[in-house]
C-alpha cells in the first residue's frame, strides 16, 4: 500500500470518528418516570416525549424494591420478563436503538400495576 493510500485511510478514519462523536454528543438523557423516577407514580410517562436513536433512558430506583427488564412487545404486554435483559443496580442507563424498546419491573405485581414503559426512538 502506498503512503498516499495510508494517509487517505487515516484521514477517512478520523472523519468517521468525528462524525460518530458528533452523533453521540447530540444524545439526550431522560430520567425514566420523569421527576417521579422509575416506580408506581410514573403517570403515563413517556407520553409526549420524543426520543432519537442514541438517547439514554436512566432508570433510578431502590435496588430490591424495583428492577428493570428490557423485554419484547409480547413480554411488555403480558408483563413477562422471561428472556429479557435484566438491570438491577438502581441507576441503570440504557442507550436506545432505533425503533421500539419495552421495559418492565418484574418484582411482584409491579408491572401489572403500571411499572412499565414503552419508548420509540426515531
Amino acid at each position: 500500500m502506498s503512503r498516499g493510500n495510508k494517509v487517505a485511510i487515516v484521514a477517512l478514519a478520523m472523519i468517521l470518528c468525528i462524525l460518530f462523536q458528533t452523533s453521540i454528543s447530540n444524545a439526550d438523557t431522560f430520567p425514566a418516570g420523569g421527576a417521579n423516577g422509575w416506580g408506581f407514580n410514573m403517570n403515563g410517562w413517556p407520553s409526549g416525549k420524543t426520543f432519537k436513536t442514541g438517547d439514554v433512558i436512566e432508570f433510578k430506583y431502590t435496588p430490591g424494591v424495583h428492577n428493570v427488564v428490557k423485554v419484547s412487545k409480547a413480554g411488555y404486554d403480558s408483563c413477562d420478563g422471561s428472556g429479557g435483559q435484566v438491570f438491577n443496580s438502581g441507576d441503570d442507563k440504557v442507550t436506545l436503538a432505533q425503533g421500539p424498546s419495552y421495559f418492565i419491573c418484574t418484582i411482584g405485581p409491579h408491572c401489572s400495576n403500571g411499572v412499565k414503559a414503552a419508548v420509540t426512538a426515531n
